[in-house]
Order: structure tokens, then C-alpha cells, then sequence
């Protein structure tokens, strides 16, 4: 990995807007209400696309682009691997160490009518911070990072994370604060996963894969 290329810039400043735009709604809206008003816009369908896309956000998905990256770069197999273990650092401190036992929307509503998703497993407490929207921002960040060039690419991957985060409002799972928490946990995550492989797995043969290399003989690409 390189440090000029791998910055995600596009993603970043659109995130840093978003983000400060959204801290700025949390004083008119004191804790529950802002959960209340999205559960009164509940449809079949938005209910059926965010069940599906809250999904993204489940930390067992990280296996799969660690295992993936192995065939394109090593060190970038390494910089997710690296992510991925400072974004469930920053979870597992959250929600088992720091804020145990915090009551999610369920629990501190309970008096109240709340509609939940037919189906649906419902949590109750650990509520702070999210974790699915900690795993989405990180991954969508890290995605971004190795794409650097590719602005549109980096806006949509945001996009992604806005609503797989949304979604943990929508489903009554998290509150807003635990969202941009969670969001801001994500983005740290893979930056500091970049330091680390920029700073310790920048050596030549981390650049290398689990793909064979393909050398030309008399025009033709053959493996070695």
C-alpha cells in the first residue's frame, strides 16, 4: 500500500459533511424521539429492503473480502485484517466494557407502541455503539482506500453505509448517537488499519498474491 494512494479522499470529505451535518440535528432531538418518528414511516417494502440490507453490516461478511484480497495484493489483505481487528477492538470495549448493559430503542420505549418488524430478532440491551454500522462504514472505507481513483465508486460505497446504518434506526435496533458513534468507529478503524500495513507491511514482497505469476513466452501468457 501506498500513503498518497490510498487516502479515499472523495469518501472522507463527503463523510466528514454528512456526519457534521447529522451531530448537528442531536440537540433538538432528545433520546427516543428521533427513533419514534422513523418508526411511524414503517412499509412492507422498506421493511423487506432494510431487513436485506442491514445485513452488510454483520461482522461474519469481513471473512470473505480478507480471503479475497490474498489473490490481489497481500498487504491489502492485511490492511482489512488489520481494520477489521480495530473495528471489533473498538465494538467489544463499547458495548462489553465502556456502556455495558445500555438499554437499546426496545428496551428504554418500552412503555410505549412501537412497531417491529415481523420476524425480526430483537435486541434489547449493548445498545451503544452500533455495531453493523461500525462494520459497514469500515469496510466501505476500506473499499474506498483501495479504489482511490474511482470518486463515483466512493460516493456509492458511502451511500451503502449511510443506509445499511440508517437501517439499525429503521429496524429500532440502535439510536441516531449510536449510529454516527458506530459510523465514526468504522472510518477510524480503517485508517488506523492503514497506518499499520503502510507503516509495517510496506516491503516488496507483500505486494505479491496467492495468484501465480504469468510470464510471456513468445507472446503467450503462460503460469509459472
Amino acid at each position: 500500500m501506498k500513503r498518497k494512494k490510498t487516502r479515499a479522499e472523495v469518501y472522507f470529505k463527503a463523510y466528514t459533511i454528512l456526519i457534521t451535518l447529522a451531530c448537528l440535528l442531536l440537540p433538538f432531538y432528545e433520546k427516543g424521539k428521533f427513533e419514534l418518528i422513523v418508526n411511524k414511516a414503517h412499509t412492507p417494502i422498506l421493511d423487506l429492503f432494510f431487513v436485506g440490507i442491514t445485513q452488510l453490516g454483520d461482522g461474519i461478511i469481513l471473512v470473505l473480502p480478507i480471503i479475497a484480497l490474498l489473490f490481489v495484493k497481500f498487504s491489502f489483505a492485511i490492511f482489512m485484517a488489520w481494520s477489521t481487528l480495530i473495528h471489533m477492538l473498538f465494538v467489544t470495549l463499547g458495548k462489553r466494557v465502556l456502556f455495558r448493559g445500555m438499554p437499546r430503542p426496545l428496551e428504554y420505549l418500552s412503555g410505549l407502541d412501537v412497531y417491529t418488524v415481523p420476524g425480526l430478532s430483537n435486541s434489547h440491551w449493548n445498545t451503544f455503539p452500533s455495531g453493523h454500522t461500525t462494520t459497514i462504514f469500515m469496510l466501505t472505507c476500506a473499499f474506498s482506500m483501495l479504489n482511490h481513483k474511482k470518486k463515483i465508486l466512493q460516493l456509492f460505497l458511502l451511500g451503502i453505509a449511510i443506509l445499511t446504518g440508517f437501517s439499525r434506526i429503521y429496524l429500532m435496533q440502535h439510536f441516531l448517537l449510536d449510529v454516527l458513534a458506530g459510523s465514526g468507529l468504522g472510518v477510524a478503524s480503517a485508517y488506523g488499519g492503514r497506518w499499520l500495513t503502510i507503516k509495517f507491511f510496506s516491503k516488496k514482497k507483500f505486494r505479491k498474491s496467492l495468484l501465480p505469476k504469468r510470464k510471456k513466452i513468445l507472446g503467450q501468457p503462460v503460469h509459472s
